[in-house]
């Protein structure tokens, strides 16, 4: 039997090698151009956050302020800053400092909420509505220890969906109970009319604070259940963002020695690595050492058990949740980078600032209480 010739001819193969070249460079193409319309909208509001990233407090800045001789100099330093415009030369007590600091990182929200395309408005405004959430926290403390109307809403931001009209009416309340019973009408009725029950079983009202927590993140997470590039970066920060809040909780509790089943309440069942039955498991171990034992082969893992030496010496949960902020400013970088000019800067923004309000409030209070500087430091160091 003769060879049969396989080969192609020398002329068909350049046009089918032309062919593929083109169709790989048109599948290029496509991927840019679909990258540039994702990205463009957001061109503007990350010009903007660079702008406000450059005015972000560096380290020599912040040493600046833990050297301070007194709280007059740390306020003294602060007017020449962003902070300035919130925070009063006459302001002395922590209550009216942290206020500014408060009122500061609300109106970021607020602006970059206003720049931001549709995709990240959505996720933005419900951000803001962590002020809701603060100002009935406030509310509610106060109540519980018997403030006055008067003194309640010198505590409250007058920021969020609330207005300032019902803040007043909610200061008027005398009891927990009415101030829960005075939201009737709001989105927050129904999530502490569930948990009131709990409240005057326990007296405590740390079901209450929880049940709005939950709610705030359960609507974060709910928002970026969407598809696309962008939002799968939110979704992960929201997602990781839940996972920390729900191990803050069990950690709390297990240092209060708080029963699986009262933990598993206080716990959302969504996360990005911590499934419900993960939560299950970490709800009922037995041990701090348990804990991490149950977190191997999570991200989460190695930064529990880089603390729990610190934490036997101290036996403070602080230790754990100083370490977990500090994963979440971390991850703010790395998505950052990841999508760089998509919705990433936005997102290590804001943990950036989170975590600058934080390390700006332990300052102010360190310098009330008459910490040294290296008590601060060590307090805040990352």
């Amino acid at each position: 039997m003769g060879d049969i010739n396989t080969w192609i001819p020398f002329d068909i193969f350049v046009t089918l090698l032309i062919l593929t070249g083109i169709l790989v460079l048109l599948v290029i193409i496509v991927y840019l151009i679909k990258y540039l319309i994702d990205n463009a909208p957001y061109a503007y509001v990350n010009a903007r956050i660079k702008s406000m990233e450059a005015r972000l407090l560096d380290d020599y800045k912040l040493n600046e302020l833990i050297e301070a001789g007194s709280l007059v100099e740390v306020v003294g330093f602060l007017e020449d800053t962003d902070y300035g415009r919130y925070i009063s030369a006459t302001s002395k007590d922590v209550y009216s400092i942290e206020k500014g600091l408060d009122m500061h990182l609300a109106h970021v929200y607020k602006t970059l909420a206003e720049i931001s395309p549709d995709r990240s408005k959505k996720i933005l405004k419900l951000f803001e509505k962590k002020y809701d959430v603060k100002n009935i926290k406030t509310i509610l403390r106060a109540k519980y220890v018997g403030l006055d109307s008067e003194s309640t809403f010198k505590m409250l931001i007058p920021l969020g969906t609330i207005p300032e009209n019902k803040l007043r009416e909610l200061c008027e309340a005398k009891t927990v109970e009415e101030v829960v019973n005075g939201l009737e009408g709001t989105e927050y009725s129904k999530v502490l009319s569930e948990k009131l029950s709990i409240y005057e079983e326990s007296g405590n009202l740390i079901s209450l604070e929880l049940a709005l927590d939950k709610y705030i993140l359960e609507g974060l997470w709910k928002v970026v259940g969407i598809e696309g590039f962008n939002e799968d970066i939110f979704k992960e920060f929201i997602g990781r963002m839940i996972d920390v809040e729900n191990l803050k909780v069990i950690l709390r509790c297990k240092g209060e020695g708080v029963s699986s089943d009262v933990i598993l309440n206080y716990l959302l069942s969504v996360g990005y690595e911590l499934p419900p039955w993960k939560l299950k498991e970490l709800a009922e171990a037995e041990s701090m050492e348990n804990i991490v034992s149950s977190l191997e082969g999570t991200e989460y893992s190695n930064i529990i058990s880089g603390c729990l030496e610190e934490y036997e010496k101290t036996k403070s949960i602080y230790v754990f949740e100083r370490a977990l902020d500090n994963y979440l400013v971390e991850l703010g970088r790395r998505l950052s980078l990841r999508q760089p000019f998509g919705v990433g800067p936005i997102i290590g923004f804001i943990t950036s600032k989170e975590m600058e309000i934080k390390k700006l409030k332990i300052i102010i209070k360190g310098k009330i209480e008459g910490l040294s500087a290296r008590d601060i430091r060590e307090l805040i160091t990352t």
